[in-house]
């Protein structure tokens, strides 16, 4: 039979306050990005080819918001791995599922948007806003997929069925 978390020696158990020093301290973060996400849905569709500016800090925000789901969820799945009989650890992973269900589904807008901006017009943006340079890559891989990106009702469609293959 497994032991108990608590008969464990510390020194072989994982380090998570590395991550988030609290429990309360992962649960605030949770609602924050969730008022953001929302904060996203309402603002930024539509907008991404604004600007070079608008372009820049709409994916700027996609990716720092990206890495803080990230963070969430691996500090969920690592506490509910560190003793699945948990049901607090359990929740935690199935709240982090739904937020990276919600984060997809938020920013289905922003591949078909993009793939709207001619590579004429992308060109000229780079070379007038130097740090656009910095997501170059991620940028030229948009415009190689260009053929197989859904429609942005489609992209969201997709991304909501995400949880269900979770």
């Amino acid at each position: 039979m497994a032991k108990n978390r608590n008969e464990i020696p510390e020194k072989l158990t994982w380090d998570l306050t590395t991550i988030y020093k609290t429990d309360k301290e992962w649960e605030a973060e949770l609602t924050r990005i969730k008022s953001e996400l929302s904060l996203v849905e309402e603002t930024d569709p539509g907008h991404l080819l604004d600007s070079a500016e608008s372009l820049l800090t709409i994916t700027e925000k996609m990716l720092s918001i990206s890495q803080q789901v990230e963070k969430l969820y691996v500090y969920a799945s690592m506490k509910n791995d560190q003793d699945t009989r948990e049901a607090k650890y359990q929740e935690y992973q199935s709240k982090a599922t739904a937020l990276y269900v919600k984060f997809g589904e938020v920013y289905a807008f922003y591949e078909p948007e993009f793939l709207k901006i001619s590579k004429e017009v992308y060109n000229k943006w780079l070379g007038e806003l130097q740090k656009l340079k910095n997501y170059d890559h991620m940028f030229e891989r948009l415009f190689a997929k260009k053929a197989h990106i859904l429609s942005q009702k489609e992209e969201k469609l997709l991304a909501a069925a995400g949880e269900i293959f979770e």
